[in-house]
Parts: structure tokens; C-alpha cells; sequence
């Protein structure tokens, strides 16, 4: 009964706290509306010609409610985009970075087809910004809500036939819907452009079908199939520096940036090489572990690698602390279990202080904090509880502050690094010695409810568990014992 009530309060927090996550997002996300509306809705008119007669007696009504269609179609992206995200807390700078893709594409597409063709679209524009930076669900509605836009800008305008319009915003967003089927997210980009230069090739033959229904049979075809194709190229060309942009001004961890950071050469990384070699080692073999094992579960593991490798950038602090970094000399001999604790949990704040002095994405910061979620020290616990006389002592004083694993990613770190750590230590000789020892360490951490605060299931923790039972041998494999002399064969040894 206690437990249910303990369960009922937990619901109702919960509940509230995402009632709030919202309203929160909200007044953050507010702005972002009537600043996108108006910068697409106004260039619009001026681009067209017609700014002061848009806002006359005759005209009003009509452009208020294009105003107030876009503002509803942007709205709906940041209903969609908070559906979509709120599980990651970044849909804010989510929506942010979808609104600022939506105005740049649709202001391309009024300059295209102003002073270009009318089939130079960019539709394609807003998926490419948002596939790379946020998820392929929002890049699909935000090439839906661009082209929406565009319809709703010449919906009305006689100068333009709103009928080719829609079918060149249709062949593009083919263009756009492919490129989202085929590319993979974590391409490199000269791969990601490369694609975005081939894919257009596949929606020109119906460009040139629309063209022919429109009755169109003389030098318009070239024009469009032209307009049609250096709209998507330009779209691949433009996404680079916007994404660039992006991607450093909200601290987004795509996988561009994800790359970069994982590059040895990274100051940080060869910070912790330099000071704290044996843990510059044992975190690039946590590493290859969540790598594999994120991709084992469905995670991003360019994500999950690169997290490993800064996760314990907080022993930078005082690295001969940490039993990886000494050789002789072991400076716990010298104090208590109570400062030797201290010195070790406060190694994920450091991490937490550090990472975000170096301004690295907030999921790898997080990562520095949550990845011992709130585990107890066994080894000076223990030693502490020898040196007390009556056996008492509160082991909240020597577990680590929290919180506990939020993300799928940070609890693959923990269990990758739990394992990690203890196998160094000893390795068994068996393999049935071997599992047990990995299920007896996983199922630890679940019995210390570590990982009731992110969406992990018990499959994924099979999985987890499978995947470092059958990678992490091959890390820590024993070499062959060659012998340094062998005796030679002479004919008494080979008769005998």
C-alpha cells in the first residue's frame, strides 16, 4: 500500500513537471512566432510590390489572414516539434532552430521565383536543416509547413499562377521526402551534399510532365527542369554554413560536431592524455562499449562514444586520486575513508563545471553528472564500516550526489563504465565466471533503482549486457605467452 502511494506521488510529480517543462517552453518558445510570421510576411510584400496596397481598406482582411495562417502553421510546428522532443528538454532551441529554417527557406523560395524561375523552391532547405540538427519527424513538418507557406504567400496574387506553384513545391518536396529516406544521419558532410546533388536527378522527369500539363511545350521545360534541380543544389549548398551557424550558436551535438569532438587531437582530450593518461585509456575503451552498444539498442552512438570520452574529464582535477592514474604512490593511504570519498563522488561535478567551462553540448555535460547516479563507494564504505566500532554508518555519506541516469546514452555509459572499471581490475578466466560477473554487476545497479529515471527497458539492458559480453574480450584479451628461449631439438629429445 505504502509502495502505491510512493508510486501515485511519483505520477503526480511527474505530471507537474512536465505541465511546467511546457509553459516554460512556451514563454521561451513565444517570440519565435510572430518574429518568423513577420519576417517571412513582410518580405514577402515587398518582394511582390504591393506593401502599402497589402494593409489598405480592400486589402486588409486578406493579409491578416495570411498572417494569421501562418502564425497557426507555425504554431502547430511547435506543437508537433514539443511532441516530438520534450523527452530530450532541448524544444525550445529545437523550435528555435526549426523557425529560423522554415524563414530562411521560404525566403529563399520568394527570391528564387522573383528574380529566378518559379519552380526555384527551397523547400528542401528547411528539411535538410532540421534532419541534421533535430530529428527526421520535425525535418518532414517543417518541409511541409515551408511549402504551406509559400502557397499561403501567392495564394490570391494574380501575378502568379498558384497552380504551378503548388506543383513545383510538390516536386521539390519529393526531392526533400527522398533525401530524408535515403540519407543516413550520420553521413559526413561531403557525403550528406554529394546526396543532396544526386537525388534531384529523380524528380526532373516529373517536372518536366507538370510542364507538359500545364501546356507549356517550348524553352519552359529547360527553365524548369534548370530551376527545379539548382533549387535543391542550392539547398544543399546553402544547409552547410546555416547548419555550421546552427549548431554552434544553440550548442546543438549533431553529428558533425560530434565527430569534431571526438577527435583526438580535441584540447580537452589531450589535456586528459597528458594529466590523467589512465583515464584518457580506460575512456576510450568506454567508448568503443556505448558505441557498440548504442547501436545495439537503437541509440545515436556517435552520441553515446563521444560522451564516453569526457565523461570523466572531472578527474582533471586531481587525477592521482583515481587508482588508473598511479603507479606507487597512493595518496588514500594517507587519509580517512570520509576525505577519500569526497575526493572521489566530486569528480562528476568537476566533470559537470569543466565540460560546461569548454561549452560542450548540455547531453555530455549531463552525462558528466549522472554517470554514477547515486552508487555507493563500496571500497571505502567498507573500509570505513571496519574502522567504526559499534558497525553503523550511513551509506548516504558515501554514495555519489546524483542524479541518476535521464537518457538512454547516460545509462549505457554507466553500465559500460561500471564493467569497464571492474574487468581492468580482473579479468576471470572463464567465460561463465566472465557473464556472471557482468550480470552481477548490471543487476547491482538494478537493484540500486539506478535506472528509474530514464526510458530504458530490461530488453535494452539484455542487450547492453550481450553486446559488452561480446566486445569487451576482445579489448582485454590475454597476448600469447611466447617463451623467451626454447630448447632446441636434438636427436635425444626427439626419440624420447
Amino acid at each position: 500500500m505504502i509502495e502505491d502511494v510512493q508510486d501515485l506521488s511519483f505520477t503526480e510529480k511527474r505530471k507537474r513537471f512536465e505541465r511546467k517543462k511546457l509553459l516554460v517552453c512556451i514563454g521561451k518558445s513565444f517570440m519565435a512566432i510572430p518574429l518568423s510570421v513577420c519576417a517571412m510576411m513582410l518580405l514577402a510584400l515587398a518582394l511582390n510590390g504591393n506593401f502599402l496596397e497589402a494593409f489598405d481598406r480592400a486589402n486588409v482582411v486578406v493579409t491578416t489572414c495570411k498572417f494569421v495562417i501562418a502564425a497557426a502553421l507555425m504554431a502547430i510546428l511547435f506543437a508537433a516539434i514539443y511532441h516530438f522532443t520534450h523527452e530530450q528538454n532541448k524544444s525550445t532551441e529545437y523550435y528555435w532552430i526549426a523557425c529560423i529554417a522554415v524563414v530562411a527557406s521560404v525566403v529563399a523560395s520568394l527570391i528564387g521565383i522573383k528574380y529566378c524561375n518559379i519552380y526555384v523552391i527551397h523547400v528542401t532547405l528547411a528539411e535538410l536543416i532540421v534532419i541534421e540538427l533535430v530529428d527526421r519527424r520535425s525535418a518532414a513538418l517543417s518541409l511541409v509547413v515551408s511549402g504551406l507557406m509559400v502557397v499561403v504567400i501567392y495564394l490570391g496574387n494574380p501575378a502568379y499562377d498558384i497552380g504551378v506553384i503548388i506543383s513545383a513545391i510538390i516536386c521539390n518536396s519529393i526531392s526533400g521526402i527522398i533525401i530524408n529516406f535515403l540519407v543516413h544521419r550520420h553521413y559526413s558532410r561531403f557525403k550528406f551534399l554529394l546526396m543532396t546533388f544526386i537525388v534531384p536527378f529523380t524528380v526532373l522527369p516529373l517536372v518536366e510532365m507538370f510542364t507538359f500539363i500545364e501546356g507549356d511545350l517550348d524553352m519552359t521545360i529547360l527553365w524548369n527542369t534548370i530551376g527545379s534541380y539548382g533549387a535543391n543544389v542550392v539547398s544543399g549548398i546553402l544547409f552547410m554554413p546555416i547548419v555550421a551557424i546552427l549548431e554552434s550558436v544553440f550548442n546543438i551535438p549533431d553529428d558533425f560536431r560530434l565527430s569534431e569532438l571526438c577527435n583526438l587531437s580535441n584540447p580537452l582530450l589531450k589535456r586528459l592524455a597528458s594529466e590523467a593518461p589512465g583515464t584518457f585509456n580506460h575512456s576510450l575503451v568506454v567508448g568503443t562499449l556505448a558505441e557498440a552498444c548504442a547501436s545495439a539498442i537503437g541509440e545515436n552512438p556517435n552520441m553515446a562514444r563521444c560522451a564516453a570520452y569526457y565523461h570523466d574529464i572531472g578527474k582533471l582535477k586531481a587525477p592521482t586520486y583515481f587508482s588508473e592514474n598511479q603507479s606507487t604512490y597512493n595518496p588514500h593511504d594517507e587519509l580517512i575513508p570520509e576525505v577519500s570519498v569526497s575526493m572521489i563522488t566530486s569528480h562528476t561535478l568537476f566533470g559537470e563545471i569543466l565540460a560546461k567551462q569548454n561549452r560542450l553540448p548540455s547531453e555530455i555535460v549531463d552525462i558528466c553528472r549522472q554517470h554514477h547516479g547515486t552508487s555507493t563507494v563500496g571500497y571505502f564504505y567498507r573500509k570505513a564500516l571496519a574502522l567504526k566500532e559499534d558497525g553503523d554508518l550511513a551509506v548516504n555519506k558515501y554514495t555519489y550526489a546524483g542524479p541518476k541516469p535521464q537518457t538512454k546514452v547516460a545509462a549505457i555509459i554507466m553500465v559500460a563504465d561500471t564493467i569497464e572499471a571492474a574487468m581492468r581490475a580482473y579479468m576471470p578466466d572463464t567465460r561463465e565466471e566472465y557473464e556472471a560477473r557482468i550480470n552481477k554487476l548490471v543487476d547491482e545497479k538494478i537493484a540500486m533503482r539506478q535506472f528509474d529515471e530514464c526510458p530504458i527497458t530490461m530488453n535494452d539492458i539484455s542487450v547492453i549486457k550481450n553486446t559488452i559480453i561480446e566486445v569487451l574480450p576482445s579489448i582485454h584479451h590475454k597476448r600469447v605467452d611466447y617463451d623467451k628461449r626454447k630448447e632446441p631439438a636434438t636427436e635425444e629429445n626427439k626419440n624420447s
